[in-house]
């Protein structure tokens, strides 16, 4: 079955491990994820295949990272010898480590520690990159690869984790005095932890309060709270909102989530809006547009006085600027439900246009990622 379902974004506006963690939370576990780098960051474009969680093979399109370039840096296999095996490669249509097998270059072991050494390498190159382009083509996962990673994804998050030292990151969902609840997710299973690692999950066990678990861990302030931003992306911890917002689900199953600004809210839905925008663009064209904003007009005259002038951008998303200037003046405590309403209502519409245009299969695919989106 082809993809139904793309989504694009700028790496300077998320963390690349925040993408991973929607992902890993979401009811899809199979996709192509690339990423495209600045050219100040010479990296390129890699694809990451995903089958089931777990990165199985990354494909750069940059010509230094063939796999004969690593082998030439990392072997003592002479260029003489590389280049016959590479003739013979090209001229039968055999893999490289094949045709270097054959000539008796290198032995099996050595193929498939080559290979893999060569997968990790690209793999590190994407380890904390923060400025680029993503895209996430959801599809059926059909491989000829036989020497894999098989890498968790989790794992893969924890890589970056340990990587990235930055204040936002570790401060996103944590705060100092903050509860923290263990969700019941088995925590070992796919997670290669260090002992320190270990330690401050251990802590998490003993104390439900960020402050007791910084005055119980052994590390520092900042490591403490890296990994414990570790445990909530892959699913093991939780705040207390966040528990809410679990339970707090709507009858079609879509999440009612809490948020603190009008501009956190926005960018929520934003995503959404998004994603059924290039579900029917890619299906039915330019005219997506057109569907969609005469969706609003429906309902416009029962919108809440802030959404009432919302406008669809080039993009899908709800133009920002048009939006949050009618509420930046109005405390968002008092009208943060009725603004959410007005949003959901937006979404239901669009989810209906959907089904009108395209048919209950690909309301039901949206449907299904609108839950992983909104946990």
């Amino acid at each position: 079955m082809e993809s139904v379902f793309e989504l694009t974004g700028d790496l300077i506006d998320r963390y690349l491990i925040d993408l991973l963690s929607f992902l890993l939370k979401s009811d899809h576990d199979s996709y192509i994820l690339s990423i495209k780098a600045n050219k100040t960051d010479n990296l390129s474009t890699k694809k990451i295949s995903v089958k089931k969680n777990k990165i199985i093979f990354i494909y750069s399109e940059k010509p230094e990272d063939r796999f004969i370039e690593f082998v030439k840096n990392n072997t003592d296999i002479e260029e003489k010898n590389l280049k016959k095996a590479e003739i013979s490669s090209l001229e039968r249509k055999i893999r490289l480590g094949k045709a270097l097998n054959e000539l008796g270059l290198i032995d099996y072991t050595m193929l498939w520690k080559l290979v893999y050494d060569h997968q990790k390498t690209l793999l590190d190159e994407i380890v904390g990159i923060n400025s680029g382009e993503y895209n996430v083509d959801e599809r059926t996962y059909e491989s000829s690869e036989n020497i894999r990673l098989d890498i968790p994804i989790e794992n893969f998050i924890l890589n970056n984790i340990r990587k990235i030292n930055s204040e936002d990151m570790l401060n996103k969902h944590f705060s100092i005095g903050e509860k923290i609840f263990l969700i019941g997710k088995d925590p070992i299973s796919n997670v290669e932890l260090e002992p320190y690692e270990k330690h401050i999950l251990e802590l998490c066990f003993l104390y439900k309060n960020i402050d007791r678990i910084l005055e119980k861990s052994e590390l520092s302030k900042s490591d403490t709270l890296k990994y414990l931003h570790f445990f909530y992306l892959i699913g093991i911890l939780s705040d207390k909102k966040n528990l809410e917002k679990q339970n707090n689900v709507s009858g079609d199953g879509l999440a009612s989530i809490s948020f603190s600004s009008y501009e956190e809210a926005l960018k929520h839905y934003n995503v959404k809006y998004t994603m059924i925008y290039k579900i029917l663009s890619k299906e039915i064209g330019p005219i997506a547009i057109s569907i969609l904003s005469k969706s609003i007009d429906d309902i416009r005259d029962n919108l809440p006085v802030f959404l009432k002038g919302a406008e669809i951008g080039k993009n899908g998303a709800l133009v920002e600027k048009k939006v949050l200037k009618k509420v930046w003046y109005h405390d968002y405590e008092t009208y943060s439900a009725e603004f959410v309403r007005g949003l959901e209502e937006l979404l239901y519409a669009q989810i209906f246009a959907v089904k009108k245009n395209l048919g209950v299969y690909y309301e039901n695919q949206i449907l299904k990622w609108l839950k992983g989106i909104g946990n």
